[in-house]
């Protein structure tokens, strides 16, 4: 059985460290020039001149290339290395696909799997019945190679999510949602930054049947058909991959 592996371009970090080194070598080319003009036209007003900025205006270009050309040029290597250690990595095979980022992997077997798009920086990934069973993270692996390996291995892709029409703004207290799923999509807008709680909220959500997303700064919710409200929105009953 064969399996793609698709990670992050290499393009990612030669432009992280060209980038970077690129902006030292012009920080050093033309800094210290900026800095002595904007140190005299400072000196002309009552406000002091700041001290990095009188510093910069006296280091002699011999010495400013090189030393924020190497500043730049680890600034970039830094920010590479770091993108690389948090870039996503897909496995796409016949019977199944693995996801893997930082600590995290998911396994999603494809027979339980009936819908997969792409939703802004997201795969994700339905089941028969709409409930999800995964929201995978593809931010800087490339879409062309991803589809290309999903659909070669039969994977049910869609250019867009069927059940887009049974999404609904949701606003705190409105009816429909038991105290325990409010609780959790409270906890799902205040923590949209932290990826670890957005995902445990995501987990529990999809254990009452409920599936969220964002779209212009707000949740938008459906609820799976056939499936009712409870009061248990135990996260335990959730069909998750994470391991």
């Amino acid at each position: 059985m064969t399996t793609t592996r698709i990670r992050q371009s290499p393009a990612v970090p030669a432009v992280l460290v060209g980038g970077g080194t690129a902006l030292g070598l012009l920080l050093g080319l033309f800094g210290p020039g900026l800095a002595r003009g904007l140190t005299a036209l400072i000196e002309r007003t009552p406000f002091p001149v700041h001290g990095l900025v009188e510093q910069l205006g006296q280091i002699d270009q011999v010495w400013s290339l090189p030393v924020l050309g190497g500043a730049g040029l680890l600034g970039g290597i830094f920010l590479a290395v770091a993108a690389a250690g948090e870039a996503p990595r897909l496995e796409v095979a016949r019977d199944h696909l693995e996801h893997r980022q930082e600590d995290r992997e998911t396994w999603v077997e494809r027979s339980e799997t009936a819908v997969a798009f792409r939703d802004r920086k997201d795969l994700v990934l339905l089941g028969s019945d709409g409930a999800l069973r995964a929201r995978l993270d593809v931010t800087d692996l490339p879409w062309s190679t991803v589809r290309t390996a999903l659909t070669g291995d039969g994977w049910p892709l869609r250019d867009a999510d069927p059940y887009d029409a049974d999404f609904q703004p949701w606003a705190d207290g409105r009816p429909g949602f038991t105290p325990e799923e409010h609780a959790l999509l409270r906890e799902r807008r205040e923590e949209r930054k932290d990826k670890a709680a957005r995902r445990r909220a995501d987990a529990a959500l999809a254990a009452a049947g409920v599936v969220v997303r964002e779209r212009d700064d707000r949740l938008q919710v459906r609820r799976v058909r056939g499936h009712r409200p409870s009061g248990d929105a135990n996260p335990e009953g959730a069909r998750g991959a994470d391991r």
